[in-house]
Parts: structure tokens; sequence; C-alpha cells
């Protein structure tokens, strides 16, 4: 049945977050993963209109069990661990003392094997390296009993199986069980009872973007610059080595998304988008940076269009002379009958380039 895919951290088979409920810490830790940006990259998130975006065992990272009693499937993956993108291929993952895919850090996590009555969680990750597992300390079989991820099994948090990144999630926990039987592996899992969903997924598109304004809500006033901004409030802050994007307003309360950063040793604002263009017969005319940058003209006399204020490295400006009697002069630059110029502020004067 379609549900939500972020349900399963509340209400697992024995794992989750109602009364009676075991929890297990993957369920908190998960969400400062999220916050950091670490987590799984859904393609269906993005993808209304496809009819498992919302049946959480047809997700990328999604466990099930596998054609042998101590094995389990993983679909593949794009993952998100500290900033890089790492894909991870389907995966059959099988639980013995020699498994390529158990978590290792300076040497390999120890596994014990289940003598009747016992069982244990083996916890699922997706690292730099591919999928990897950890096992939980072995318990009895009781009422009221439940593994817990403690000691050795929770190194996770601090050292992945990234060689350099150390970043991982859990993106499920497997509970295995032994009764009687003698089990399969050198585990000896008689079962694997319960599949505990952990995935947690980030959401990088679409960004929406509030304007930021000096004004009150609704209002138009314009933060058009990295000084605007690090003046908002009356303490005055420091973007220091930091770049910034941020969607605001021109002088004519139109939107405009800016961004920030240094170069050449100082910082600059620059206009990103969208391109404004303007279409005038005025035969004088003055543009800002945040104007517009596309100029289509039919003077109705010599036109001269000034540049204003201050312009960042490699602002451009094109315009067309649509005018067969009168030509265009930019920055002492002249836009023949008819013609077109494009022109570059190199940070200390402008360049004309076609």
């Amino acid at each position: 049945m379609p549900t939500n895919p972020l349900s399963d951290h509340t209400d697992g088979t024995n794992d989750g977050l109602r009364d009676g409920d075991h929890i297990l810490s993957p369920s908190l830790t998960n969400l400062y993963e999220g916050v950091h940006n670490n987590g799984l990259l859904i393609p269906h998130d993005t993808a209304y209109g496809d009819g498992n975006r919302n049946d959480p065992s047809n997700l990328p990272a999604a466990i099930s069990q596998g054609a042998a009693a101590n094995a389990i499937d993983v679909t593949a993956c794009e993952v998100i661990l500290d900033g890089m993108l790492y894909p991870i291929s389907a995966a059959t993952i099988t639980f013995f003392s020699a498994s390529p895919h158990l978590l290792t850090a300076a040497a390999p996590f120890a596994t014990v094997a289940l003598n009747p009555n016992e069982e244990c969680l083996f916890v699922i990750l997706a690292t730099p390296s591919g999928f990897r597992f950890t096992q939980t300390v072995v318990i009895p079989t009781a009422a009221g009993n439940y593994p817990s991820i403690s000691g050795a099994t929770a190194d996770y948090l601090s050292n992945g199986q990234g060689i350099d990144n150390k970043q991982s999630i859990v993106i499920g926990t497997v509970r295995a069980t032994r009764i009687v039987a003698a089990g399969t592996g050198d585990l000896t899992i008689e079962l694997l009872s319960e599949f505990n969903d952990k995935r947690v997924m980030a959401r990088p598109s679409p960004m929406y973007l509030s304007p930021v304004t000096t004004g009150i809500v609704g209002a138009t006033a314009s933060v058009d610059g990295h000084t605007a901004l690090e003046s908002v409030h009356a303490e005055v802050g420091n973007l220091g080595e930091v770049g910034a994007l941020w969607q605001s307003f021109d002088t004519d309360g139109n939107n405009v998304l800016y961004y920030t950063s240094k170069q050449g040793g100082a910082r600059h604002t620059w206009r990103m988008a969208p391109n404004r263009v303007l279409v005038s017969t005025l035969a004088a005319i003055t543009i800002k940076f945040d104007d517009s940058n596309i100029l289509v003209l039919t003077p109705i006399g010599a036109c001269i269009v000034t540049p204003s204020g201050t312009f960042p490295p490699g602002h451009l400006v094109e315009i067309k002379n649509k005018s067969g009697a009168f030509t265009v002069t930019f920055d002492g630059n002249v836009i023949v009958v008819s013609g077109y110029g494009r022109f570059v502020y190199t940070g200390s004067a402008w360049e004309r380039l076609i």
C-alpha cells in the first residue's frame, strides 16, 4: 500500500516512536545527518507522476530478504556524504564473519554466531565505499528484550568506511534470530525476522528562496549587494570567506538572484538571473549593475547609455541598435546604425567584445 516513505521511522515493525515500541539511535541520529544534508538522493521525489514515489520498497536503498536465510538484497542508490555524491550499485549482503560488506575501521569488527534462543541486529550502512553492515551484541530472545546499538556497533558514527570521508548513514536495521535450528552460515542465522527502514532522504530541489528585503513582508526594498546584506541588522555582520546566494529586488521592484564572493582579493556581488531586457526609444539611458543588461534600442536621436555605480568584474551588457539613423554610445564606444555591441567590465574599465 502506498505510504509516506519517511513514516517507517515512527511506525516500524517493532522499532518506532509509538507507545510500547523500541527506539533505535538511527531514528534520531539520522535527523542530524539530514540537517547536515547527508542522505539518499531520491529521483522519485521530483518525479510527481512516478507510481513508485510513495512505495518505500521500490525506492533506492530498499532492503528485502535475500535468497538465503542469512542474506539481504539492497537496491541501488546515490548517497550524499559530506557534500559528495556516491553512486552505490545494488548488492546482496550475506551475513558471515568474512563478508566483504562488513564495516571495517582499523581492523574488522568481530562477528558473533547465534546460539539457540539468541538474536541480534545488523545495522546496514551507506558509506563512500558502498553498502556495509555491523553487528550488535547478541542477546537472549525473551519477552521485552531487544538488541541495542551500542559499543563497537555504533563506531560508524565516528569512523566510516571511506579512506578520507568518514561519514556514513544508516539505511536500515535487520533483526536476526535463531530459535532451535542450526542456522545458515558461520553466524548460524535461522531467520531474518524484521526489517526496519532508517533511510534519510536529501531533498535538493526545488529550492525555495523567499525575498530578502529591509522592509516588511511584501515590501520590495532591495538588498542588492554584500554590504547591504551584512548590514540588515544593527549589528553589522561579516561574510568573511563565505559566498552567499539570495533573492531580492532591483530598483524597480523586480525579483533578482544575487551572488557574492571574493574575486581578485576583493568581494563583489553579481546579478545572476534573470536577464532583464530594456526596449527603449530614449536618447539618454542610465543603467546600474542590477538594472537591464540587454538593451534593444530604437532611439529618436543620438543615444548615450551611461553605466552608473559599482559593477562587478565579468558583468556583461549587450546593446542592439535598431535605429536606421542614429548611433548609440556606451561608455565612449559607438554602436553604429543597426549595429550590436557586447561589453564586459574588467573590474576597472569596460571592454568591447563584439
